[in-house]
Parts: C-alpha cells; structure tokens; sequence
C-alpha cells in the first residue's frame, strides 16, 4: 500500500517499484507507473505505449491520453522530430527516439476526450519542429488537423486560417492529402454559413476523391455531407437531403463511425430546416441508437439529441425536448456538445418559467459562447437570453444580447438564422420602444425605430438574396419571422394592425409552430384592445386571447400566461380554466382579497407606501362598494394616471373612464382625484407596487 511505500528507505522504494513494475507486466497502466517512480525510462515508455494502446482499442480516450503523455515524459529528445506518418503510429525502435508519432496520438486523444486546445498545442509543438520548404505536404496534414481541433475549442477565425493554410501548403494535384485539406475547410465554410464557398470547395474535393479512385472513400464521403448540408439552404433542398442519404450509405459500407453520425447529425438539421420536424426527430432517435450500439454514445449521441430537442420544442413537445436535454448534460459534454444541450434545455425552461433556474442556465451558456462563437450555435443563445430578459422586463439586457446576435450573423449567407434574429431584434425593439414612449424619450424611441429598420431591411434582402422558393419549408419560415419582425418594427411605430398578427398566426399554424402562433394570437388580441374601439375591440379580442391562452395552458408556458391573465384581466375577458392552478396563484392582483378589499399584511408594503402611510397593521375589508373595474380604475389613479392613460391601459374610452372616476370619489365620499388617492393608499385599497 502507499503508506508501507512510504515508510521504506530510498533505495528499498526503488526496489519495491521495480519488482511491483515486474509483477504487473500484465497490466501495463499499473506498470508504467510503478516504471516511473524507479525512474526506469526505457520500461516506463514501452509500458505506456502498450497501456495507450489497449485505452484506444476499447474507446477510452481519456486513459489513452494519460497514458500517452506518460511515454511522452520519458522521452529525451533533442528536438529532432522526424516527419509524422499518415496514421501517427510508433515503428519499431524509432518510436523511442522520436516523438512524432506519440504527439500525433496523444492529440487525437485530447480531442476525442473534449480537450481541443490541448490537442491543438501538441500539434503546434510538432509543427515547430519541421521545416516549411522540405515538409509542406506534412505541415499541411497538421494544419488542417489544427484547424479542426480549434474550431472543436471555438476558436473560429483562426480555424478557418489554419484550414486556408492548409490547402495553400499541400500541392494542387489529386491527391488523398490534397481531398483532405479541401474537405476540412469546406466543412468549416458550411458551418459558418458560407454556402457558396462550401459548395464550391466540396464538389472540387468529389472531383479529386473520384481521381484518387477507392482510396479516396472516406473524403467523398466527408464532402457529399458537406455538398448536401450547404444545398439544403438553397434552392434544392431535396436534392441536398438526397445527397445525405449516399453520403450515409457510403459511411455504413466503409464502415466509418465519425462520418456516419455527422450524417445523422446534418440530416436532421437539414429535415428541420426544410419543417420536416417529425422525419428530423425520427432520424435523431435512430441516430443516438446506432451511437449507442458503436459504444459512441457520449461522442455523438449528445450532439443529436441536442437537435432533437430543437425539433421538439418546435413542435411543442416541451416536457419530451427538456428529457433529452437534461439526459445529453449528464455526460458532461464540453465545448459545442455543452452548448447545443444547455441552449436547447434554457429555452424550455426560459418559456415554461423564466425563473432563477433558467437564469443559471444562460449564464452557463452564455459564458460558453465567448468561446464557442459560431452563429449557428450563439444565435439560439442570444435569443433565449433576449427573451428571458423581455419576460423579466429587463430591456436593457434584451437589447445587449440582441445586439450580439444580430452582430453574429449581419453579412452571413445564413438566411434563416439572419430572419431568426431579425424578428429578435424587432421585438426587443418594440419592448424598447413602448418605455422610451411612456418616458417620452424621444431620442431613444428614434434610435430603435432606426435600428429595427435597418434590420428588417438587412433581414428581407439577405433572404430574397437566397434565391430559394417561398414554396419550400425552410424559406417559408424564413419568410414568418420576417413578417414577425415588420409586425414588431410597426408596433414600435405606433401601427400596430390586428390583421397583420392573425395571418402571421396562420403562417405559423401552417408551420406547425403552435408555441409561434400563441405568440401571435396574443399580439393580435393585444392590437385589437388598443384600437382604440372599445366594447367591439374587445369582443373581436376574446378568440384570439383565449386561444392564445390555451395553447400556452397546453404548453406551461406560465410567463407568457401571466401576460395573457393580466391582458384579460384589464380587458375583463374571461380565459380557459387551469390557469391559476398552474401558476399556482389565485388569480388576483396583488393587494386584493377574494372579497375585493386589500389583503395587505405587515411588512409587504413597498417603501413607497410605508413612506406615505407607515406600517398597515389590518386587513380592511370595507370596500365601500367598489367595483373591480372601479378598483383597476383607482389603482391607476393612485399612480398618477390621466384619464387617457388610464383608458389606453384598461381598453375603455375616455368617457367611459371619467364615469369610473365620478362613481369612485362619489363611494369614497372625496371632493377630487388627490384626495382619493391618499384615501385608497392609507385605507389599503390601492396595490401595493
């Protein structure tokens, strides 16, 4: 044991290790160890080579790892590094003398374990070692490996530079290594958006894989995903989904775990893309099946799950997407894997609550895309923190992420996600916009009408630059949040049109969005009660808010029911019943008993009314007679409202408020509105805000 280890002398622990080291020959990891601490260099390298390889032959990076740079440590070297084969294994004796290969290993282990950057060090190590003009063709294989590895750590730009200097390095001919580096950075072109260029750079790799004939399986294979992904936004998607399918058939026949299941993961994606939402989770399913049946479940099978959850929130399957998501965090994914399972998990939580556990989540994730800086990834990001900073009437924190979601994807061919955050934008916009009017800041009303312009704009040209149909899936959506965003833009500048919303709920509904279409039932209803035309507005109001109302009863989506509750109540519109039990509240306002006096204890008055009356001891249960509209009426008047104010809040005419106003000072027994007021805060019967 390790205290008996201790208590020996020096030279009796050097004896101890060694014979320990002998007696564990059969079990090299242990070995090596024991090698290691009888400083026997030669024992402890090939004692952690065999011990490596047995971790890689069972699938466990994260040993192989430790392993690989135990035998690292106990090579001498002079820096001589000889240039690294093509599948980074040891031969024969020169696996002592030169580090090249195990550095070549011990990257691949950091990568497959989910530490990129550690891996892209050992590769920058190799690299320092060789020389430009004798070994481009090698210095090309690791650049594109170092490309790899730091897009994998979220580093982005300098993946991208890495991958072009790869293909620069490796002469212009058709090759295996050539096919290689062009895959890579088509790959990267395609994650980033740029589909032109993805394209472009995949049908050169098709050519140059064919040339190379069966050799070059593995790299027509890798391009066909890519070729397909990249038309699946355009104009063609089928024939993109077509391509995915042979690119799938080609990784089952070669026997090639990593492109099978980016097949997986990039077929669902484009299924999604085109509203072939069901068909996507289906895939997705069979995808983190056939991960767990190849022992790469924890690789993999996150990352589909990932995109099913997107699939299923969409469809409103809430309670089966957040299973998914929670399941994909317990393995501890890190770096794109933890970004696509907290993003996912957030949304749910941010729509169904937007409470303390959600806001965990986003700083989670949000700390993770400082890193991990792909618009496809930081899009849903931002514009899960947008919303849950709108929930909690936080628009300065709406409008940051806004911006920062805008700025990913400004200039990008990525239409969709350009039109996603685009009606993002508008709707933080329009939030903003409402305060700056009701502070008359007329400045910052200009600034977010500016801005939600020229977004819109950007938005509409960037998917009409597309080229793609408005009959195909994916540009119809496109084309939904785009009217979304202009229904906002005409909110903020004081247009907004009920007729505009009901056809955007239409759209929706089409789409098979219904959490979409609540939203804009809502807006709708919303847009009616402020026409301006009293009792018909709120009659034509009911439909849409009661529908609203029950989808979002159907998907516990409690902040925007809140919303809804408190529009109805200010409408007197009656809502399905549920409500009040899901949000576990009854439903009343703040400060008012079920017998419509305040229901206010010790101690849960704001400073504001402390200030003015003090401490309320008791519940005042005279109510002099008043009505509840006739409370909401009072309520606003103790805030300091005008007649108009209070009209535009409660949905009722001017006149209709002056009634109130006369039949609340008549109960009251005051003389005018400042009276009443006082008369309300210190009996209790205004909220307490």
């Amino acid at each position: 044991g390790r205290a008996v280890v201790g208590d020996l002398l020096p030279g009796q622990r050097y004896r101890h290790h060694l014979a320990l080291a002998a007696g564990l020959a059969a079990h090299p990891a242990a070995a090596a160890r024991h090698w290691h601490e009888a400083h026997a260099t030669d024992e402890v390298h090939k004692a952690a080579v065999a011990a490596a390889g047995r971790a890689e032959a069972v699938h466990s990076p994260g040993d192989a790892l430790l392993a690989l740079e135990l035998a690292l440590s106990s090579i001498a070297t002079d820096g001589a590094v000889a240039t690294p084969d093509g599948d980074g294994r040891p031969e024969g004796d020169d696996a002592r003398s030169d580090p090249a290969p195990l550095l070549i290993r011990a990257a691949d282990a950091a990568f497959a374990s989910g530490r990129p950057a550690r891996a892209a060090a050992y590769i920058e190590t190799l690299m320092s070692a060789l020389d430009e003009r004798r070994d481009r063709t090698a210095l090309g294989l690791l650049q594109e490996r170092l490309g790899r590895y730091r897009r994998a750590a979220g580093d982005s730009e300098r993946a991208v530079s890495a991958l072009e200097r790869a293909v620069a390095l490796v002469p212009n001919e058709a090759t295996l290594e050539r096919a290689s580096v062009l895959a890579s950075l088509a790959q990267v072109k395609m994650l980033e958006g740029t589909f032109s260029e993805a394209e472009r750079l995949a049908r050169e790799v098709i050519r140059v894989a064919e040339l190379c004939g069966i050799d070059g399986r593995a790299q027509l294979a890798h391009a066909t995903t890519t070729l397909g992904v990249s038309l699946g936004w355009g104009d063609d998607p089928e024939a993109g989904i077509a391509l995915l399918g042979q690119a799938r058939a080609m990784a089952e026949e070669a026997g090639d775990h990593d492109e099978l299941f980016r097949v997986y993961a990039n077929l669902t994606t484009v299924l999604d893309l085109v509203g072939r939402r069901e068909e996507a989770v289906r895939i997705a399913y069979e995808g983190i099946e056939a991960t767990r049946r190849a022992g790469l479940e924890a690789v993999y099978g996150n990352f589909l799950r990932g995109n099913a959850a997107d699939s299923l929130f969409l469809l409103g399957r809430w309670a089966e997407s957040r299973t998914l998501s929670a399941t994909a965090l317990e393995w501890s994914p890190a770096g794109v894997a933890f970004v696509t399972s907290v993003d996912s998990l957030a949304i749910v939580e941010i729509e169904t609550r937007a409470g303390e556990y959600a806001g965990r989540l986003l700083g989670q994730l949000m700390l993770e895309l400082e890193t991990v800086r792909d618009s496809q990834y930081g899009v849903p990001g931002y514009r899960a923190a947008a919303s849950f900073a709108l929930w909690r009437n936080d628009h300065t924190d709406a409008r940051r992420a806004a911006e920062r979601g805008w700025q990913l994807v400004e200039g990008s061919e990525d239409w969709s996600l350009v039109a996603k955050m685009a009606a993002t934008v508008a709707e933080v916009d329009a939030a903003a916009g409402a305060d700056a009017r009701a502070r008359r800041d007329l400045a910052g009303l200009a600034n977010a009408r500016s801005r939600s312009n020229q977004v819109v704009a950007d938005a509409d040209a960037a998917v009409r630059a597309s080229g793609v149909s408005s009959t195909i899936g994916s540009r119809r959506e496109a084309d939904a949040y785009l009217a979304a965003a202009s229904a906002h833009r005409r909110r903020l500048e004081g247009r907004d049109e009920p007729a505009t919303w009901a056809a955007l709920a239409d759209c929706w509904r089409q789409l098979a969005n219904p959490y979409e279409v609540a939203r804009a039932r809502w807006r709708e209803a919303e847009a009616l009660l402020g026409s301006g035309e009293g009792r018909p507005g709120r009659a034509r109001a009911k439909a849409p808010l009661q529908e609203a109302a029950t989808i979002a009863l159907g998907l516990a989506a409690r902040p925007m029911l809140r919303e809804l509750r408190e529009l109805g109540g200010r409408a007197i519109l009656p809502l399905p019943d549920g409500i009040d039990e899901l949000l576990g509240e009854h439903g009343l306002a703040p400060g008012v008993s079920a017998g419509g006096g305040a229901a206010v204890a010790p101690g849960e008055q704001s400073a504001l009314v402390r200030g003015v009356v003090g401490e309320l001891r008791a519940t005042r249960t005279d109510t002099f007679g008043l009505s509840r509209r006739e409370h909401e009426v009072l309520d606003l008047i103790s805030e300091g409202r005008t007649n108009r104010e209070i009209g535009e809040r409660l949905f009722i005419s001017q006149k209709t408020v002056g009634v109130h106003v006369g039949n609340i000072l008549a109960k009251l027994g005051v003389s005018g509105r400042v009276e009443a007021a006082a008369v309300a805060i210190r009996l209790g019967l205004a909220r307490d805000r």
